[in-house]
């Protein structure tokens, strides 16, 4: 083992150690405004202002904010009394909650100390008797109190020989599970109290999972109710869910321990709107930093974020809950601006009050930009002329050049490879071939993303021939081509939906199988050499519903059924839809995609995972991202300029008191380990000595190879995705110790140090035995190897730890190669910070 690898032990180990920790210490106060008493509540606001009640079973939870003198607001409906003005016509329950007593209009007093604001209220068709809905009432309640979950009946094969829709996305088919299947015993029609559908869960019969009801609760009650009225069945005739708002979208809780009660306004087909807030389910993205209880009350726990996930009917939406520090609030005036990305992350830093690190040094910049962009290290030539540059546009000129080079291509190209999985297991040498070239051909040229897709998502012909035609080859179902557009361009996983209506998301399986009919018509045969394919469009096919067989109609996903003529190609419509400039959707994944590979994580993370339960981390700035990219004409190259030029981009990875423990919000540089391709190339750079992958030419870099098959063990332990699955997490940016390992006592980077025809040998033989370099010839070679390995000169402590060794050394030669390899080994050259 190499001199000194006990100490390259402990540095490879490092690579194992997580970076970041979690959410930050709770600080407790006793008020949000303790420590400024001079602080006053200047109004109250009441959500909502004004409304109407429509029928006996209406009602609505009132919300109260206070808002004070420093700007800031909190929740006061606790401490609100709210009086009615006609007895007659509403009532105020604990909440306050409004229930009407009859038709007509009335005035609600709300007051807080001694701020007042009255709300109007109507009261309509009290006296209409409204049936309760299986699919409105009863399902919701079945959900809520988890009947119809994943974990009881609503699991594949149900439980206890009781089956359910899987959160009652299906209404008829319950209703038959509930009043004829076993015979009908689960329900009593002569005493309707004595029914299974209700003593199971209240436990008067036995019941496997437990009490979920209580005997005489607003939920029993309108259960009861339904199957004393006749158990209605579901009726294409009844309103239907068409949207659901929760109200705050988003409050700040000053301090742990505040809470804030969620409201939830359902509106449905017919016009109608109802307080369905007893009705849904709630559920934290993060306890840690907030709780919810079944009712919707949040309570913040310790500073951080989380989505409310609020799911009513086979809708979600969420309410986002800040829990800044508690510290005094961060004044953003005064920052370095690029652009527009700055100003958003300061938003978002100052609302959690993360304050950011300073820029980056000028050596952290070059190296960091240029692995990040051509995944090349800069050499030591390149290194001292731009730290020497005084030119103050130096890393705007930096990042035009590095946008220019071919290796920069090969990086994008690479990226683009791993999404679209070329993968010669699957198209055959030639055609993983014929792919490649095609897409790093159109990386080369710039052409515009939305173009791209559109060429690839309509791609025909042979394989062999055709580089877009391969998409239809590494998915080939109808099925598998859904999931994966949508997954890849649209950051949707719609998996879930192929069997049933998606249980978190709004994805039904007609959303499913209706983007599934774009592809019911590419046909495929064999060509004349030995795995080729023909991808071509047939006149017939169609995706059906898997349970009643009907045909389902190509949709958009989220969208509309497009007017198709019988002739043309369904995949244009798809295409020309999910990349229109209103598709913002299209936009949003690709530049969050650009900005993960940058920053080291996606503002939705992870980066093909888009959904309403897993909201970006900062909402304005993608949005923005999003529209900065339709407006350059989606330019990959002009938005990644904007990304790279931004103090974002540029910040240190130096942790503030402040912002040690940031994940989200990009207040630092995330220190990132190095690709797997990129860090082979490092390493062969350095050492200057190439590796060999299979029948490519020596010199080929890691970063140009096409194909995911080849052979490489250190490209496989260090995360290269083998492009079998569609997921970008198939890539591993994580540490773990067979690195580790390897690092140490790998041959072939051993090989690579000892080399004679290797840049360590010529550096030796350059500084060594030329007597123009002494007596500084060591000084000169601690100082070569921290700018070819690190992009920087060392420190004097650095150069004098080396030198000691050097002297020490029996063997020079050895002790250079010594030298080099702890460089290779160390955090700073593994990493990019």
């Amino acid at each position: 083992m190499r001199v000194g690898t006990h100490k390259g032990i402990a540095i490879g180990l490092a690579l194992c150690c997580a970076i970041g920790a979690g959410a930050e210490p709770a600080t407790r106060r006793t008020h949000p405004h303790a420590a400024s008493p001079a602080v006053t509540l200047k109004s109250i606001s009441i959500e909502p202002r004004n409304f109407s009640l429509d029928g006996p079973l209406s009602r609505r939870h009132l919300l109260v904010t206070g808002r004070y003198s420093d700007g800031s607001q909190t929740d006061l409906t606790s401490k609100a009394a709210c009086t009615a003005s006609k007895p007659g016509v509403v009532r105020v329950l604990g909440g306050p909650t409004i229930v009407p007593v009859g038709n007509g209009s009335a005035t609600l007093i709300v007051r807080v100390g001694t701020q007042t604001v009255n709300v109007a209220v109507t009261v309509k068709d009290f006296d209409k008797s409204t049936p309760v809905s299986l699919a409105n009432d009863i399902e919701p309640i079945m959900t809520r109190i988890g009947c119809n979950q994943g974990t009881c009946h609503g699991q594949q094969n149900g439980k206890g020989g009781f089956k359910l829709s899987l959160r009652g996305y299906d209404a008829a088919y319950d209703f038959e599970q509930v009043t004829k299947d076993a015979e009908g015993k689960r329900i009593d029609a002569k005493l309707p109290e004595k029914s299974l559908f209700l003593t199971k869960p209240t436990m008067e019969v036995p019941h496997g999972g437990g009490p979920r009801l209580v005997k005489g609760s607003p939920e029993y009650n309108l259960i009861l109710r339904w199957v004393r009225e006749g158990r209605a069945a579901p009726a294409d005739k009844e309103p239907r869910l068409a949207e659901l708002r929760v109200t705050p979208a988003e409050r700040i809780l000053a301090r742990p321990g505040l809470a804030q009660p969620i409201t939830a306004l359902a509106k449905y087909s017919d016009g109608t709107e109802r307080d369905v807030t007893d009705l849904c389910r709630f559920s934290s993205q993060n306890d840690v930093v907030a709780a919810v209880t079944e009712q919707g009350m949040v309570t913040a726990r310790q500073p951080g974020e989380s989505a409310i996930m609020v799911s009513y009917g086979g809708e979600v939406k969420v309410t986002r809950i800040l829990v800044p520090r508690s510290t005094p609030p961060l004044d953003i005036s005064r920052l370095a601006r690029a652009n527009f990305i700055d100003d958003l992350v300061y938003q978002k830093l100052a609302k959690m009050r993360i304050p950011p690190s300073g820029r980056c040094t000028d050596a952290e910049f070059l190296r960091r930009v240029s692995l990040d962009v051509a995944a090349t290290l800069p050499t030591p030539v390149e290194t001292r002329a731009f730290l020497a540059d005084s030119d103050p546009l130096k890393r705007r000129k930096l990042v035009d050049r590095l946008l220019e080079r071919s290796e920069t291509v090969d990086v994008r190209a690479l990226r683009l490879c791993d999404t679209l999985r070329v993968n010669g297991q699957y198209l055959s040498e030639e055609g993983a071939d014929t792919y490649y070239r095609w897409i790093r051909e159109r990386v080369q040229e710039n052409m515009p993303y939305d173009r791209f897709v559109r060429e690839l998502l309509t791609g025909s012909g042979s394989n062999f021939r055709s580089g877009a035609a391969n998409y239809f080859r590494v998915a080939t179902t109808p099925q598998e081509l859904a999931e994966t557009t949508a997954q890849t361009f649209l950051g949707v996983r719609i998996q879930c939906a192929q069997c049933h209506n998606h249980p978190f998301e709004r994805w039904k399986q007609k959303d499913y199988y209706g983007l599934a009919g774009f592809f019911a018509r590419v046909g495929r045969k064999g060509g004349p050499e030995f795995g080729e394919n023909q991808i071509y469009v047939t006149r017939n096919g169609d995706a059906t519903h898997p349970r009643t067989k009907q045909v389902i109609a190509p949709k958009f996903l989220g969208g509309e059924e497009p007017q198709l003529d019988p002739e043309e190609d369904r995949r244009a419509s798809l295409a020309g839809w999910l990349t229109a400039k209103t598709n913002t959707d299209f936009a949003r994944v690709e530049v969050n995609r650009l900005w993960a590979e940058y920053f080291g994580k996606g503002i939705v993370d992870a980066i093909d995972d888009f959904r309403t339960s897993n909201p970006a981390s900062n909402e304005p700035l993608l949005d923005a991202l999003a529209k900065a990219f339709i407006a350059s004409k989606y330019d990959v190259k002009q938005i990644t300029r904007v990304l790279l030029n931004s103090e974002a981009y540029q910040r240190s990875s130096v942790i503030l008191p402040g912002n040690a423990k940031d994940e989200r919000y990009f207040a630092r540089a995330y220190p990132r380990r190095l690709p797997a391709e990129t860090l082979m190339d490092a390493v062969s750079q350095v050492t200057g000595k190439p590796d060999r992958f299979g029948a490519y030419p020596v010199g080929w870099r890691a970063i140009q190879v096409r194909d995911s098959r080849i052979n490489s063990y250190f490209l496989d332990v260090f995360g290269r995705p083998k492009r079998e699955i569609v997921c970008a997490c198939e890539r591993s940016p994580q540490p773990n110790l067979a690195q580790s390992l390897h690092l140490i006592n790998s041959d072939s980077i051993n090989t690579k140090l000892a080399a004679r025809d290797g840049k360590l040998a010529a550096m030796v033989r350059r500084y060594q035995t030329n007597p123009l370099f002494q007596p500084a010839a060591d000084r000169l070679m601690v100082q070569e190897m921290y700018l070819s390995a690190l992009c920087r000169y060392p420190t004097d402590a650095e150069t004098r730890k080396f030198l000691v060794h050097f002297a020490k050394a029996q063997d020079h030669r050895k002790a250079c190669e010594d030298a080099l390899w702890a460089l290779l080994n160390s955090e700073e050259f593994l990493f990019n910070k």
